[in-house]
């Protein structure tokens, strides 16, 4: 029995743009899937094949071998390599990787020993197929958008529609999510490889036609000259724009290259099989531009390993952040020439986007006026030793990070750093306790809010309205500004939001039932939006990623959540609790908590330090 598919590929030729620009299509591949082939002679191919992959059911530990006839003449047999990058154990099938057949008109398969069963063929085809006039479509060239200021550029990539898919094969939508890991792979192809975006097509198909995948698993691709390609789909890109594969929030697209670990991810593969021959140098250069523009770009330390929580709900794995595949499953990929080379690849794409580093960690402020400096964040003094009049309520870094405050009940203020003293309501009789304070973009000044909603604005701080004149339903407990300064939120604790300046409203939880009231609130970089966390750590992100809560975590305990802050490019979050318990969620990175605080010296809030560090 044969299942055939014929498949019109539409691709623009990688060349020049000429006055008319046309160019003839990559080839239609063409796929049939073979039952008989076990049987003495074989069985026929309907076409001339260019690459076999097989699959059978039963262990990856069966020897089975393949050969094919061209010309009416039979090859030697050859063993079937395991692609255990597509490793289908909940249905114990095994599938190999692609081997080149130029011009193959008949296979044949047996097993040697190990007990495979119902071992099938794919036949394929991506070079003889028809063609047709499309429109020529020339390499990309603009940077991706959102890179770090002395970042490693982002290597030229090789499109989709260049080499030659068919976007009718992929099928489902898409997922995204903040990528946090590099894996390596190879895809156990043939390493002598004349024509790789044929080998790319016929693995496309083999994706999804054989293995039943919505698209081709890896998210890129290298060749043995060093070309990157695109891989899965992410989105459509602009004219002229690299893809990144990423969607418009630089998240990247889930692919399906590391079982466990495709939540997370980014999976990028080398051409060839590396299990006892060495990579080409162009490969491993290629290989190493991707990285190191990736690493940079998702701020992934690439000699780092940081704890890993799979989306399926299992443990909690700590790994290298640029893995090879065996790194996180049993298999043999990348190949053992491939994965010793990974100790010293790590360093080199380390090494490339070393000119500039990025310090981060975080502050977090104790009631008493304690300041626990974690990770590379700097100790810059603390207010222990200072009378206080009334507890520590917040603290707010400076916008060069190189200073801080620290606010008190009364509205008293305690600069350390590069933090200057611009005023305060310590001597002003208040009508309601002072809870949070915010900075100006300048540092040149500074909001406080009062839980009536009142606002006090010293130095460059401009007012922008207040609640203090409204009968609220619930006491305000914090403030965030927008980014130009000219506007601030207030928040309330049933979560009611009040929008002044150019705050935009997008959203707020005064209309629902909480189980626990709102602490605090932060706006994204940009200001479109912002995240609320209740005492409970619940989280509710309005025009915002939303990566994760403390509910969710299902903890036996929780001593109740002080402050949210998120990361500088708002793809991942810290919840603080008032026991000084850290928690990362998205791309944000554990360095550490304070466990043990409680009362007096309870956790009221937290920043976080993310400082780019000139080396050399």
């Amino acid at each position: 029995m044969r299942i055939r598919l014929l498949v019109a590929v539409l691709v623009g030729a990688v060349a020049s743009i000429v006055p008319v620009p046309m160019a003839w299509s990559a080839p239609a591949t063409r796929l049939s899937v073979i039952d008989g082939a076990g049987a003495a002679g074989g069985e026929a191919i309907d076409f001339a094949a260019t690459h076999l992959g097989l699959r059978w059911s039963g262990s990856d530990d069966s020897r089975v071998q393949v050969r094919w006839q061209v010309d009416g003449e039979w090859g030697e047999w050859d063993d079937a390599p395991v692609a255990h990058d597509l490793d289908d154990d909940a249905n114990g099938l095994v599938y190999s990787g692609l081997l080149r057949v130029p011009g193959a008109e008949r296979v044949q398969t047996r097993v040697v020993d190990g007990g495979a069963r119902r071992v099938q063929v794919a036949a394929i085809d991506t070079e003889h197929g028809p063609r047709h006039l499309v429109r020529a479509t020339p390499l990309t060239a603009a940077a991706a958008p959102g890179d770090p200021e002395g970042a490693p550029p982002q290597p030229a990539v090789v499109t989709r529609a260049q080499w030659g898919a068919d976007e009718s094969l992929r099928k489902g939508t898409p997922l995204y999510a903040p990528v946090t890991k590099l894996i390596v792979h190879h895809t156990v192809t043939d390493n002598a490889d004349l024509d790789p975006a044929a080998t790319i097509r016929a693995i496309y198909a083999f994706h999804t036609r054989v293995r039943g995948w919505d698209d081709i698993g890896y998210n890129f691709l290298v060749d043995a000259q060093g070309r990157v390609y695109e891989g899965r789909w992410a989105r459509s890109y602009a004219p002229g724009e690299v893809p990144t594969g990423e969607d418009l929030e630089r998240r990247g697209v889930v692919g399906a290259h590391a079982e466990g670990t495709n939540t997370g991810s980014a999976g990028i593969a080398l051409l060839g099989d590396f299990t006892a021959t060495l990579p080409t140098g162009a490969a491993m250069a290629g290989l190493e531009s991707w990285l190191a523009w990736k690493a940079a770009r998702n701020e992934i330390d690439p000699t780092g390993a940081t704890p890993f929580k799979p989306a399926d709900g299992g443990a909690t794995r700590t790994f290298p952040n640029i893995s090879g595949h065996r790194d996180v499953r049993p298999t043999d990929c990348p190949g053992d020439q491939l994965y010793a080379q990974l100790p010293a690849l790590r360093q080199r794409v380390a090494d490339t986007g070393a000119s500039v580093r990025v310090a981060r960690g975080y502050w977090i402020a104790g009631a008493a006026g304690a300041v626990h400096a974690i990770g590379a964040a700097p100790f810059l003094g603390d207010a222990q030793a200072a009378r206080l009049t009334s507890p520590i309520r917040g603290m707010a870094p400076t916008p060069t990070q190189k200073g801080y405050w620290l606010l008190g009940g009364d509205g008293g203020i305690f600069a350390f750093g590069d933090a200057a003293f611009w005023g305060s309501t310590g001597a002003i009789k208040l009508n309601k306790p002072v809870v949070g304070m915010s900075s100006t973009p300048t540092g040149r000044g500074y909001w406080l809010v009062a839980s009536d909603g009142g606002i006090f604005a010293f130095g460059d701080a401009a007012f922008w309205g207040s609640t203090g004149a409204i009968k609220l339903n619930k006491p305000v407990v914090g403030m965030a500004p927008t980014p130009t300064g000219r506007g601030y939120w207030l928040v309330a604790s049933d979560g009611g939001i009040f929008a002044f300046g150019d705050a935009r409203f997008a959203g707020s939880t005064g209309a629902i039932s909480l189980n626990s009231p709102i602490a605090g609130m932060e706006p994204a970089d940009d200001g479109d939006g912002y995240w609320l966390v209740a005492r409970d750590g619940g989280v509710f992100a309005f025009d915002v990623l939303f990566d994760g809560s403390i509910p969710g975590l299902k903890l036996a305990s929780y001593a109740g959540s002080a402050a949210l802050r998120a990361t500088p490019a708002g793809l991942g979050y810290y919840v603080v609790g008032a026991d000084g318990g850290v928690f990362a969620f998205g791309q944000a990175t554990f360095f550490g908590s304070k466990p043990g605080l409680s009362g007096a010296s309870a956790a009221v809030d937290m920043a976080v330090y993310d400082v780019p560090v000139a080396l050399g």
